[in-house]
């Protein structure tokens, strides 16, 4: 027999090997059969990412969330990953993820596509690296599949909402946040503990199929019985753990919803929230930001007449924008006293006293306060009490980037001259109360709700000073998005922040979406989306808190250093 006979059934028999053993393990050198291979990686990856994204909002299909990692998980347990430079196809398959999550990002500024595709590049880092590092733990270490992916997943996550001031939009969890009764587990470890149950349910669905497979191959005689019978209890022991977390997560869930809420006292404020809907320009002028204030104004009056009852009257970030909160003097003629003089003026005509209204109402409200002596600008929460005054202010304390400061922007003039926003702003350092009717109100700005380890701080350095947080009030400019799924997106983490906490969490937000939600992260009032509205919240000091409270993100804090260590040693070895 000649050599180009033998190649030829070489070929045949390599061709008739079962799918997908055969072609995921060959040794084939082939250059076509490699390439197959590698679109394969890159296939599977794209197949979990688009339910991923289907799973969070614009389309929302969060019970997708629960089976979407499936793809990825089965490439951690096949015996090797296929084709060429595997792990560059997940990247690149992660990229157009996270390029199609966050498409809102290039909205307000065409220089901010260089942000979009930086973050959107950096993210996708993550999935070869969640893939190598569980790879690492299973089949290298020998920790069953079971505890390494959402031990993996969970810490990954931790790590990004962390690494380089936090991204913490989009976690696994946040899909399920219209959904009280699977969510209420986040007051334990965070919200990555639902992420953890729902990668531990995800295995269970891979060991389902696994175990279907497995009885398919016995039926057709690849598999002997006791190969069978050994293969099908190992994935029936998987798929049982992951049926009890499930029962466990909404066992607990039921049990936190029902559960009694002890109030600490009789006090309550009823809260005006003033919903604007002002898309952000960059280029717009000092009367038409008059002619939208004069909108909020009206809002405002509005409200008291509907609600009579109202004890506080609360705006989005930058609703008092057009008019400075000065710290300190500029010059003779502009004082601190003669901007409180014009505040107090604006306060009054804003909330119709006296000439409409015989009772003052304080007014909690947003923008930037300039402080000339030391040249910075914060952007601000401040309370302004029934006499028109400043009662107290909260500088901002978690900065968005290319939003708020643009990276090296102080090494490189260029680019804060580009830059729409300059140098941005600086970063306040503090907590504050803002206390109505002895109901403490935690003021938060904009994406510092997306921040769990921030709003954890925030309520407990001020619990510890004295001052327990009764509410959390998230004030925010979503203008930004044009009515995107980022308003969703930010929601999800409000809602989350809420259930972490225990406390009542009240979002004013600008465009929308505002929301009123309850300790158990109950969505009890939202307003619409790129509309004006007026939303009336009745709040109460309740006696509640959480394990995350007290050992905040001990345990993924862990997972991450699983990750990171597994990861080192992995790229040692190599």
């Amino acid at each position: 027999m000649n050599q180009k006979t033998k190649t030829k059934i070489v070929t045949r028999k390599a061709t008739r090997l079962p799918e997908p053993v055969a072609d995921l393990n060959s040794d084939s050198g082939s250059e076509s059969l490699a390439a197959e291979r590698g679109i394969r990686v890159f296939g599977v990856a794209v197949a979990s990412l688009v339910m991923l994204w289907l799973s969070f909002p614009p389309v929302g299909l969060s019970w997708l969330a629960w089976i979407a990692p499936f793809p990825l998980v089965w490439l951690v347990q096949i015996e090797r990953l296929p084709g060429r430079r595997p792990y560059w196809q997940l990247f690149h398959a992660g990229c157009l993820y996270w390029l199609g999550t966050f498409y809102f990002i290039p909205i307000p500024h065409p220089l901010l596509w260089i942000g979009w595709v930086l973050v959107s590049v950096y993210m996708a880092i993550y999935t070869p690296m969640f893939v190598a590092v569980t790879r690492a733990l299973v089949r290298q270490i020998g920790v069953p599949a079971l505890l390494a992916v959402p031990i993996v997943w969970t810490g990954i996550e931790w790590i990004r909402c962390n690494f380089a001031s936090g991204m913490a939009m989009v976690c696994l969890s946040h899909t399920q946040y219209k959904n009280p009764m699977v969510i209420q587990v986040a007051d334990l470890f965070g919200a990555y503990t639902l992420t953890f149950a729902m990668l531990v349910v995800v295995v269970g669905f891979t060991a389902l199929l696994r175990g279907g497979a497995s009885l398919f191959k016995t039926r057709a005689g690849t598999k002997s019985p006791d190969v069978r019978r050994s293969s099908l209890k190992r994935h029936g022991v998987v798929f049982a753990a992951s049926c009890v977390t499930m029962v466990a997560v909404l066992f607990y869930g039921r049990f936190r919803l029902e559960e009694p809420i002890q109030y600490k006292s009789d006090s309550s404020l009823n809260i005006g929230l003033i919903q604007t809907s002002d898309d952000v320009e960059f280029d717009i002028t000092l009367e038409e930001r008059l002619v939208q204030l004069s909108e909020t104004f009206r809002l405002t009056r509005e409200a008291r007449s509907q609600f009579s009852d109202l004890d506080l009257i609360v705006w989005p970030e930058s609703g008092f924008s057009p008019y400075s909160d000065l710290i300190s003097d500029i010059n003779d003629e502009q004082t601190v006293e003669a901007f409180a003089n014009l505040r107090t003026r604006v306060w009054s005509n804003a909330t119709g006293y006296p000439e409409t209204f015989a009772t003052p109402i304080p007014l909690l409200t947003g923008g930037g306060t300039r402080d000339p002596a030391n040249g910075r600008v914060f952007g601000s929460a401040f309370l302004i009490g029934d006499d028109g005054q400043i009662e107290n202010r909260y500088f901002k304390n978690h900065l968005v980037m290319f939003g708020e400061y643009v990276p090296f922007a102080d090494w490189f003039p260029l680019i804060k001259k580009l830059s729409p926003i300059g140098g941005g702003i600086s970063p306040g350092t503090q907590f504050e109360i803002m206390t109505r009717n002895n109901v403490n109100l935690a003021p938060s700005i904009c994406f510092e709700t997306t921040v769990p380890h921030l709003i954890r701080r925030q309520v407990n350095s001020l619990a510890d000073s004295g001052n327990e947080p009764d509410v959390l009030v998230n004030m925010t400019n979503d203008g930004w998005f044009y009515g995107t799924s980022c308003l969703d997106l930010h929601l999800a983490c409000n809602v989350f922040r809420a259930v972490e906490m225990r406390k009542p969490h009240l979002v004013c937000a600008n465009t929308g979406i505002s929301a009123d939600i309850d300790s158990c992260g109950r969505l009890r009032q939202t307003g619409p989306r790129r509309k004006p509205e007026v939303i009336r919240a009745n709040v109460r000091s309740i006696d509640r808190t959480s394990l995350y409270r007290r050992v905040g993100d001990f345990v993924p804090m862990l997972f991450a250093g699983i990750v990171l260590l597994t990861g080192i040693i992995g790229w040692l070895r190599r």
